[in-house]
């Protein structure tokens, strides 16, 4: 008898609509360098040319892709990448989310931190469309601003 609810149990569990084991997300981080002075966007950057002419973006009138960096993340892992001021950006994939009309979202948990950093810094948990993009700016970087796009899809 125990053995046949602790079956029903794990088949309950196994089958609850949500997390599917192995979920993941492919992920590309951005790495920009944006200049208040006369110039143009990167032309690498121009299926991202809308939300970039929108503020705060839109004070950048020179945007030069500085690289590009392909991950994968499961689903509750974290992944690093250390960026040209020498923080290092976590990036978390929470879960996927289904919204009306059948359209898949992503929640992912953001931070970026000093590089031998050891407690915890509260990061910006948010979510996205699927093939969306997160656009973060604010660190300083030679006489401009460093800006980062992440791009995820759910694989």
């Amino acid at each position: 008898m125990a053995r046949a609810r602790w079956f029903a149990l794990g088949c309950a569990l196994l089958f609850t609509p949500g997390a599917a084991r192995g979920d993941e997300v492919r992920c590309t981080i951005r790495i920009m360098h944006g200049l208040e002075k006369a110039g143009v966007i990167d032309k690498r950057l121009a299926f991202l040319r809308k939300q970039l002419s929108r503020p705060p973006f839109s004070a950048y009138k020179t945007i030069r892709l500085l690289e590009s960096r392909d991950l994968v993340v499961p689903q509750n892992a974290t992944r690093q990448v250390k960026l040209p001021t020498k923080k290092i950006l976590k990036l978390t994939f929470k879960e996927k989310l289904l919204q009306r009309k059948d359209q898949l979202r992503l929640r992912l948990h953001l931070s970026i931190t000093p590089p031998k950093q050891t407690k915890f810094l509260p990061g910006t948990l948010y979510t996205i469309a699927d093939r969306g993009t997160l656009l973060v700016a604010g660190a300083r970087f030679e006489q401009g601003t460093l800006v980062v796009g992440i791009t995820c899809q759910h694989k």
